[in-house]
C-alpha cells in the first residue's frame, strides 16, 4: 500500500507542477486509475478488519460510537485511504477534462 500511495503521489507532484503534453497526460491518467483499483483493495480489507473490530467491540457492551472511535484509532488507514483515494479520483476526473480539452483543440486547429 505505502508503495503505491507514493507512486500516486510522485504522480500528482507532476500533474501540479508541469502542463504534460497529451500522450504524457493519457499515461499518467492510466496509471492513477490503475493504482486506485489496488488501493481500493487495500481499503477494503482495512474496512473488514475495522468493522469486525467495531463488532467485537460492541458485542462488548461498548456503544457504537466509542467503538467506531476505537478501531479508527487502532486503523488509522480508513480515514487516510479515505480521504487520498477521494481526491485521487478527482484528479482523475480532472485529468480526463484535460485529455477532452486537447482533443477538442486538436480536432479545431
Amino acid at each position: 500500500m505505502k508503495e503505491q500511495l507514493e507512486k500516486l503521489s510522485d504522480i500528482m507532484l507532476t500533474y501540479h507542477n508541469t502542463t504534460p503534453p497529451g500522450h504524457v497526460l493519457v499515461d499518467m491518467l492510466k496509471n492513477v486509475t490503475t493504482i486506485l483499483f489496488f488501493l481500493e483493495k487495500e481499503r477494503a480489507g482495512i474496512h473488514d478488519q475495522w468493522q469486525s473490530k467495531v463488532h467485537a467491540l460492541t458485542k462488548e457492551g461498548s456503544s457504537v460510537s466509542r467503538a467506531e472511535n476505537e478501531a479508527h484509532v487502532e486503523y488509522p488507514e480508513m480515514y487516510m485511504l479515505r480521504h487520498i483515494m477521494t481526491a485521487g479520483y478527482r484528479v482523475a476526473d480532472a485529468m480526463r477534462s484535460n485529455i477532452s480539452y486537447l482533443k477538442s483543440e486538436m480536432n479545431h486547429a
